[in-house]
């Protein structure tokens, strides 16, 4: 018994696909992310302090009970905060956490260091508009002066007594190396150093161009998914007329005639 040939499903399938792959946010407009927020926002910290992870999304909402991650093994944690108090030197790592329905994280590094002197910023990886806030950390706060900042090895700022900077609007020219230096109980101490990243802004202008070609490439999806849909039935139709043409065929064609015995 001949099989019937299939038709596909009428959905403009390449439409859907030029929507989700041709939209300015690409594949990830469509992606809900959970996201891990630190507070406060230092990913430097020292043995001995406290920091606070919370789970939420981009606009900052909590879920009751997400899925906590550290170093790739879960956390038995189920509340949307996870509090690390007196940090040791094996809270370090990378944190994710995932709330259910939204895809996980993308992954928060934290650092425990045991030092004397460390320079924390609020992010390490910015984009340009963005503010900066640097803080040369003495360990247990005890009381660090005649403080300077450098950027790369370049004296940025002195405070005799010890005080954060803020750079507002920062631009490309702000990326470099950044360290503090500092006394403590008269000794002098140099911090890690910090290499911040600042990424140049994507304006609307960037995507001017797509406004005109995501319609054009959608246009033509659409008529290519139409016309293989139309082809494919008009194929589909053919095949059948002539699958009943032969059947006809069949019936009505006159049988051939024996030929008699041979005398």
């Amino acid at each position: 018994m001949e099989k019937m040939p299939t038709v596909p499903m009428g959905a403009p399938t390449l439409l859907w696909i030029a929507l989700l792959l041709f939209s300015p946010d690409g594949m990830s407009a469509a992606i809900r992310k959970s996201k891990v927020f630190l507070n406060p926002p230092w990913r430097k910290i020292f043995r001995g302090d406290t920091v606070t992870l919370t789970c939420g999304t981009n606009s900052s909402s909590e879920d009751e009970s997400p899925l906590w991650i550290h170093n790739g093994t879960s956390l038995t944690v189920t509340n949307s905060r996870l509090d690390i108090v007196k940090a040791r030197m094996q809270d370090s790592g990378e944190y994710q956490c995932r709330i259910k329905g939204l895809a996980i994280s993308e992954p928060v590094y934290l650092n425990v260091i045991s030092d004397w002197l460390i320079l924390q910023a609020s992010a390490e990886v910015m984009v340009e508009g963005e503010s900066l806030f640097l803080r040369c950390h003495s360990w247990r706060n005890l009381n660090a002066f005649k403080v300077i900042y450098y950027k790369d090895n370049k004296a940025l700022k002195y405070w005799y007594e010890n005080h954060n900077i803020s750079i507002t609007n920062v631009t490309e020219g702000d990326s470099g190396i950044y360290y503090c230096v500092a006394r403590i109980q008269k000794l002098p101490y140099t911090s890690n150093k910090l290499r911040i990243i600042v990424k140049k802004q994507h304006t609307q202008s960037s995507y001017f161009w797509l406004q005109f070609l995501i319609p054009l490439l959608v246009a033509i999806l659409f008529a290519v998914d139409t016309g293989l849909l139309i082809s494919t039935q008009q194929q589909f139709m053919l095949l059948l007329k002539m699958k009943r043409t032969r059947k006809r065929n069949r019936f009505t064609d006159p049988q051939p005639k024996p030929e008699p015995p041979g005398n």
